[in-house]
């Protein structure tokens, strides 16, 4: 009963130090909600937690649970300072905590620095010239063309042809065509895509993506209401070398933490080498 009379007076408190007029708002930040044993709460710190667009009910139960939860975590902490055993334990990972908390704080300080300036096309393009084999392709890839005609199209006969050919007027008699006479087409002559984001879109069923690529230039497949058509112009299969405009993503992924972890190892090394020279390491023949 007696805890439950400190809060109700805690959350009055609060609400009505919310009401004050501007020329205190300084003052209010510091006012003291409650303090147990050395430990105060503010009104600063509750005005963090507690969420202003809620109803003035659900602010005050808000206020209320955590005031409440605030004393007990208090409380119960001031009773285990005083019943744990192994506190040399405790400061030991305290310790150990704060240095590798302090340590990575720096390590991000120090990359972000490195980071500020991306990294060039060219650096990029050198480090996959000098790193290929380290990038396989995991996925058959190809260029091409992707076209899906209703097979009520005026066009459809048209269509069929032009999609084989390849050239560039054919490619333009499609471009012309395709809006009202087709309901999807894909130009990718100019670019890499996986084989399956295409054939995936198709009523295909195919069972090995190496052999379908060695066997077929032209693809055509029909259900009852359109017709699919895949002109293949290049391939690459599942092992071989990643393109690089392919990659470029993955590869700036794997250059930018080879560029970071390379810092780190200079970073430690330089201050390595300066502590030997400053004689700040002292070494103990046993």
């Amino acid at each position: 009963m007696k805890d439950k009379c400190l809060v109700l007076f805690c959350a009055l408190f609060f609400l009505l130090s919310c009401n004050k007029g501007s020329n205190s708002d300084i003052e209010q930040k510091q006012s003291p909600i409650v303090t147990v044993k050395d430990k105060t709460l503010y009104k600063s710190e509750l005005d963090a937690i507690v969420t202003h667009s809620l109803s003035a009910e659900d602010s005050t139960a808000m206020a209320q649970a955590y005031i409440k939860m605030w004393i007990n975590d208090q409380l119960i902490y001031e009773k285990a300072q005083k019943n744990v055993l192994n506190k040399e334990e405790i400061d030991k990972l305290v310790a150990s905590y704060k240095k590798s908390l302090i340590t990575n704080l720096y390590k991000e300080q120090l990359l972000k620095e490195l980071l500020a300036k991306s990294a060039s096309n060219s650096d990029l393009q050198a480090y996959y010239e000098q790193n290929k084999d380290r990038f396989k392709l995991k996925d058959n890839i190809v260029k091409g063309l992707y076209l899906k005609v209703p097979l009520n199209s005026k066009e459809l006969d048209n269509f069929l042809k032009w999609y084989k050919q390849g050239t560039d007027a054919a490619i333009e008699k499609i471009e012309k065509n395709t809006l009202q006479n087709a309901v999807a087409y894909e130009y990718f002559y100019n670019k890499w895509v996986n084989l399956n984001d295409i054939t995936d879109k198709m009523p295909l069923s195919i069972n090995n993506g190496e052999e379908f690529l060695r066997t077929n230039k032209n693809v055509e497949a029909r259900d009852s209401s359109f017709i699919y058509l895949l002109n293949i112009k290049e391939y690459k299969l599942i092992g071989n070398e990643a393109p690089y405009e392919y990659i470029k993503n993955q590869v700036t992924e794997v250059y930018t933490e080879q560029r970071k972890s390379d810092y780190l190892k200079k970073v430690r090394q330089d201050l390595y080498d300066k502590a030997v020279a400053d004689k700040e390491i002292t070494f103990y023949n046993k």
